[in-house]
């Protein structure tokens, strides 16, 4: 992919659009064979183009596969469009955990893969690590916001702090503190507007702890 040394017109892409728009052009694809290239049609390409449409999120893999486009600046607009040698692919589900009240967990969760440098994990394996949505502004004073993506290390549980946590059929973002002593689980959320939830005795059956939350990738 041709994106040169030097990025121009860096500071006037400030949406995905913009970013797509850039990718196109770097590509030497016109509009209607770069869509093509991805899966999409010239109208679906035409609306993410001209900022009509969210770009999917199937899309987001066949950028990094196929253009060798870094997710990370695509999402967000910072660093790097070109993937690095350092970054790491690892699993994101196709799937909301809210920063809220739950988001229901389906039976299949479909999944792409998602890339990241690999300094935002070390020393953590990027086989042990999975991404998820966040959905909600429970947990913003944590700056964990509504659209962003938290990345967690699958099965980590080393003690209080932010884990991805199933209760019952839902899927949640939260601070977890373990109260050993008296056996009970607390989920508390940063945000003055949700109250803790305290879980004991048989209620513990309800819970999971899917991941320690090791990092989030935010929006703009």
């Amino acid at each position: 992919m041709g994106f040169g040394n030097k990025i121009e017109n860096e500071n006037r892409m400030k949406t995905e659009a913009d970013r797509y728009n850039f990718i196109q052009q770097a590509s030497g694809l016109g509009k209607k064979d770069f869509a093509q290239s991805i899966g999409l049609s010239k109208a679906m390409g035409y609306q993410i183009s001209s900022n009509r449409l969210k770009p999917p999120r199937d899309l987001l893999e066949r950028l990094c596969t196929v253009h060798n486009v870094n997710l990370n600046w695509f999402i967000t607009g910072e660093g790097s469009p070109k993937m690095e040698d350092n970054s790491v692919l690892i699993e994101l589900l196709d799937q909301e955990a809210a920063a809220g009240c739950g988001k229901e967990i389906t039976d299949f969760i479909p999944h792409s893969t998602f890339l990241i440098p690999r300094s935002l994990v070390a020393p953590y394996r990027p086989e042990k690590l999975k991404a998820v949505y966040v959905a909600g502004d429970s947990m913003i004073d944590e700056h964990i916001n509504d659209g962003d993506i938290a990345i967690f290390h699958s099965g980590l549980k080393d003690g209080n702090g932010i884990y991805v946590v199933s209760v019952g059929s839902t899927l949640v973002v939260k601070r977890v503190d373990f109260d050993t002593k008296n056996e009970i689980l607390i989920l508390i959320s940063a945000n003055k507007d949700y109250k803790p939830r305290k879980f004991s005795g048989l209620e513990l059956n309800e819970i999971k702890i899917e991941g320690r939350v090791l990092a989030c990738v935010h929006k703009v």
